[in-house]
């Protein structure tokens, strides 16, 4: 049974091959720090290259806003800080053992075959270490004299990438050349680059291009919402003229860009670029780019344009209209009477700059009222209203109102209304006979119906008679219509309150001839007077009583003759309806229409010659009951009810096999026709009573003429005698 081999103390390995192992540990250890120095000093030297010249690039091109300049500096202080955190301080700050950099040189030399790691290990670290394991003396002591029989074959340039770090290192060296280069070739740029980045100062780059906008005072232009924006650049032509500029914005999320046309030639030293943004809503911000130029952060701010909150039209009426104020609605055309002074007022939306109304003349603006915030007007700003007057308004104007809120906004829809002076118009006169055709007894009374009015106001109306006669000149008599007291724009006369002109007073003869006429004269107090209208005249013969009748009873006849027609048309329908196979009532319905319409006319006609028979005196008992309740009555009864009636029964669906309502309908019909007949009956009667009247009529004719004839032949013989002597 073999024992083990008893642990081997490390003294018993020689001092020198220990410190021989140390050194080589030691110099390595240096070469790592100073390569961690220099690769993060090459790093800082590149990242402060880059941090220069993409400031500059971006500061260059695009020229931001102080914020973003501030962004970029405190990115580029973080971003060293970081690296010099991350790439020195961490690795110095980080103890590399001993083992690991005997590693490093065993992978760079293969020959030591692990003797330095275990130098380290077994040798080194077990020295300086509690550690009790057992190891073979004799084994170590040979790995031992084995490293350090190694050792002078190190070459400790070739343990690290030498080339990577020293190109590292040119980098960066070379990037804070171009640095110091660019100081010293172009101290201005470095100069404005640390005014700009460093210093937050707003000095713009030089450029060989410059782009102005002019309508952006501060970069800002407010404009009207919905509206058509020409967006206008110009290009200072002292300097290089772009031959493109581009403006970008962004609309509803969506970036967007456009070619700015070019505008003419160039003048005054700037050639002009546009592009018209079409129904502008919302805010707008935009840059344009032409050649080196750019104009950044350049605001469309859309605002609401003024419009009128009230529009009020104030007149006051002219003196012949009784003077008063009146409001007239506003509209397109507004009427007021002619002679109004007119007031107008208008309010505003908005708070107002400015605001004008004015109307046109001879095709051209002429200013009514305006109003303007100036240096000694500073509280125009709240005031939201501005008003014009136009006195004794005649003809017509076209008022237009203008509106520029503190915005500089103008309103986009059109104001305007036309003001008419509407001039006073003439009355109307609207007036007929009532029960009185074209001839008149001497004891007749002309009633009057109809209705007399005025625009504003009537002052009077008269009726004016003239008589004329055979073997005199024409006299007229002119009376005032007590009703028309003055003022009221409307007289009526209506058929149960007529105006009556009473004919006995006049002392007529039979053959003189009436005109009747009426007058009406308004209020208006212009120029050429009051209106006077003079309405129609009606001409009317005096004639006899017996003429009267006669004319009076031909209108019957030829009335009786038309109802004979009617009762035929509906007889003859009757009969077709009952004798028809396949009957047809819509047939004997038209008649029946038909006939309900003629009966009213005739009813009424019926009714106007018992008025007439009135009207001249001549109304007896008889005719009363005969014109009036045997016939006009009973025909008006006819056509209000009996015959609409059958009209409706015949519009019931009735089939050919419906022989009881075929039946109903033709026991209705012969009694309309019975009423009808019997009405004609009266007529008949009204015809033989008539025959009567018109013997008698010859017979006074004829004793007329007895008479006559009796003193012709006395006179005959009185001029006899006279001879005679």
């Amino acid at each position: 049974m073999s024992h083990p081999t008893a642990p081997t103390p490390v003294s018993a390995i020689e001092p020198a091959q220990l410190r021989a192992v140390r050194r080589l540990l030691a110099a390595v250890r240096r070469r790592v720090g100073w390569w961690i120095v220099v690769e993060a000093a090459a790093l800082v030297g590149l990242a402060v290259a880059g941090i220069f010249w993409g400031s500059l690039l971006v500061d260059r091109l695009l020229e931001p806003p102080a914020w973003v300049r501030v962004g970029m500096v405190a990115g580029g202080v973080a971003g060293l800080l970081w690296i010099a955190r991350r790439k020195l301080v961490d690795r110095i700050r980080t103890r590399l053992s001993s083992r690991s950099l005997a590693l490093l040189v065993e992978r760079h030399h293969p020959a030591f075959h692990e003797s330095l790691v275990t130098t380290v290990e077994l040798g080194l670290e077990r020295a300086s270490s509690t550690r009790s394991d057992p190891v073979d003396a004799g084994l170590l002591a040979e790995t031992v004299a084995a490293a350090v029989e190694q050792l002078p074959t190190v070459r400790l340039r070739g343990l690290f990438r030498g080339r990577e770090l020293s190109t590292l290192l040119f980098s960066g060296l070379m990037a804070l050349t171009t640095i110091a280069a660019c100081v010293a070739l172009s101290p201005d740029t470095a100069s404005l680059w640390l005014r700009r980045v460093v210093l937050l100062d707003d000095t713009p780059w030089p450029r060989r291009s410059r782009l102005v906008a002019t309508d952006f005072p501060n970069g800002v232009r407010v404009v009207a919402r919905g509206s058509d924006v020409d967006v206008v650049v110009a290009a200072d032509t002292s300097m290089l003229v772009p031959d493109v500029v581009d403006m970008r914005w962004q609309l509803s999320g969506a970036s967007r860009s456009a070619r700015m046309g070019r505008r003419g030639a160039p003048a005054d030293g700037l050639q002009l670029y546009g592009h018209v943004i079409e129904s502008v809503s919302e805010d707008i911000v935009f840059s344009v780019r032409g050649g080196d130029a750019r104009l950044d952060g350049l605001r469309l701010e859309v605002v609401d344009p003024p419009a009128l909150s009230e529009l009020t039209i104030d007149y006051t009426l002219p003196d012949y209209l009784g003077g008063g104020q009146r409001r007239a609605a506003a509209s397109g055309i507004v009427q007021v009477p002619q002679g109004s002074t007119v007031n107008i007022v208008c309010r505003s939306t908005k708070p107002l700059q400015a605001a004008g109304i004015s109307e046109l003349v001879a095709g051209e603006p002429v200013s009514l009222a305006v109003v303007e915030q100036n240096e000694t007007n500073a509280a125009m700003s709240a005031v939201q209203m501005i008003e014009a007057s136009l006195p004794n308004l005649t003809g017509e104007h076209a008022i237009s109102v203008s509106l520029i809120d503190t915005d500089g906004i103008a309103n986009t829809q059109p104001i305007g209304f036309l003001l008419s002076a509407r001039p006073d118009e003439s009355p109307q006169v609207a007036m007929q006979l009532h029960g009185v055709s074209t001839a008149v007894t001497t004891a007749a009374r002309v009633p009057l119906v109809g209705r007399v009015s005025d625009d504003h106001a009537l002052a009077a109306i008269t009726i004016d008679v003239e008589r004329e006669r055979p073997d005199a000149s024409p006299q007229t008599e002119t009376r005032p219509v007590p009703r028309c007291r003055g003022g009221e724009p409307l007289v009526e006369f209506l058929a149960d309150n007529p105006e009556v002109v009473e004919l006995t007073p006049l002392e007529l003869a039979v053959g003189d001839t009436l005109r009747i006429w009426m007058t009406a004269r308004d209020t208006a107090a212009l120029a050429d007077g009051p209106h006077v209208t003079q309405g129609d005249a009606w001409s009317l013969a005096v004639v006899t009583p017996a003429e009267l009748a006669a004319m009076l009873e031909a209108r019957e006849l030829l009335l009786r003759r038309r109802f004979e027609s009617v009762l035929a048309n509906l007889t003859e329908a009757r009969d077709s309806f009952e004798s028809a196979e396949k009957p047809l009532a819509a047939r004997l319905g038209q008649a029946a229409a038909r006939a309900g319409g003629e009966t009213g006319e005739i009813a009424e006609a019926f009714a106007m010659i018992h008025l007439e028979f009135d009207n001249n005196s001549l109304l007896t008992a008889e005719l009363d009951t005969r014109l009036l309740s045997q016939i006009a009555m009973p025909l008006a009864d006819l056509a209000e009810k009996d015959l609409p009636a059958l009209v409706a029964k015949t519009r019931v669906p009735m089939t050919a096999d419906d022989t009881a309502g075929r039946q109903q309908l033709v026991t209705q019909t012969d009694l309309v026709l019975t009423k009808l007949r019997a009405v004609l009956d009266r007529m008949m009667e009204l015809e033989t009573f008539n025959e009567v009247v018109d013997l008698l009529r010859s017979a006074i004719s004829a004793q007329e003429e007895i008479r006559q004839e009796t003193r012709d032949t006395e006179k005959e013989r009185a001029r006899a005698l006279l001879e005679d002597l």
